[in-house]
């Protein structure tokens, strides 16, 4: 197995495994390792089944079954796709709820070019703060919202667009500075999708501070830029990074299969949203 960095903010490439065959007990200790200090692992040219996919997620935690939808594929081509189409702002996964999902892996069936994924590295970005805008925030916490009807990635979610939580408008209120749950770890935790304002504050103040905050954190010098080709695995924390898309180019398909790093699924953290796809697919019908 040989490693070589990605960029000087984040991730690391990893050559000479085949993930269609079970690693030895030794490699998924270092994958692990590797993982905790660059956060995102990218693996090249591979050929593996939904099985395979499945088991490599294991080698960082359970992962979802197809019964709680954490198996499945961001789409345009695919009944059933994740976000299938649009830019997607920098975001990480479920932080609008009080587990945000501790990791992620796609792996590329078909992919145009010009649509990457882009990640930006929280914990590096926490690590550069300075020390006046360290202070400022040190005690605060952001409120994070979505809209799980209305789903859309390219506009920043509002409460004061969204109203009064409901059962489909979930939020949470996380500290702006997290302490990773798994290695403690300083993380920024606020993003460019979910992240409503920092309470407590004035929001003309607040809103100063998140701005300083995003400049650091989406600084070209905190991001990794991937062009996916076809056969690429990348796996990534969740909670560690934040992830965003351009606008995929009209009408190519793209299709990746996604496996999520998690012991809960939207559907637990926000069972209101099974019922309303229930109802939502029995009406169509």
């Amino acid at each position: 197995m040989r490693v070589e960095p990605l960029s000087g903010a984040l991730g690391v490439g990893v050559t000479g495994l085949d993930l269609a065959r079970p690693l030895s007990p030794a490699v998924q200790h270092e994958l692990r390792s590797l993982m905790a200090s660059a956060h995102l692992l990218l693996f090249r040219g591979q050929a593996i089944t939904v099985g395979d996919h499945v088991r490599l997620g294991r080698t960082f935690g359970p992962v979802l079954d197809e019964d709680h939808k954490g198996v499945g594929y961001v789409s345009n081509v695919r009944p059933g796709g994740f976000v299938p189409e649009g830019t997607l702002l920098f975001h990480s996964d479920f932080a609008f709820t009080a587990e945000p999902c501790p990791g992620i892996s796609l792996y590329a069936l078909d992919v145009p070019a010009g649509c990457p994924t882009v990640w930006a590295n929280a914990v590096r970005a926490a690590a550069m703060l300075p020390d006046d805008l360290r202070a400022a925030v040190a005690d605060a916490s952001a409120l994070h919202l979505f809209d799980l009807v209305g789903q859309r990635g390219d506009a920043r979610y509002r409460e004061a667009s969204l109203g009064p939580e409901g059962p489909l408008t979930p939020r949470w209120v996380h500290p702006v500075v997290l302490a990773h749950p798994a290695t403690g770890a300083d993380v920024l935790y606020v993003n460019q999708m979910q992240t409503d304002r920092i309470v407590d504050l004035d929001p003309q103040v607040g809103e100063a501070l998140l701005q300083r905050l995003f400049g650091i954190l989406y600084d070209a010098s905190n991001t990794y830029r991937h062009d996916w080709e076809v056969g690429d695995i990348v796996v990534w924390d969740n909670v560690a990074l934040q992830h965003s898309r351009p606008v995929p180019p009209p009408s190519a398909p793209r299709t990746l299969h996604r496996v999520a790093i998690s012991e809960h699924s939207v559907f637990d953290l926000v069972p209101a949203f099974a019922d309303y796809l229930s109802a939502r697919d029995g009406a169509a019908q």
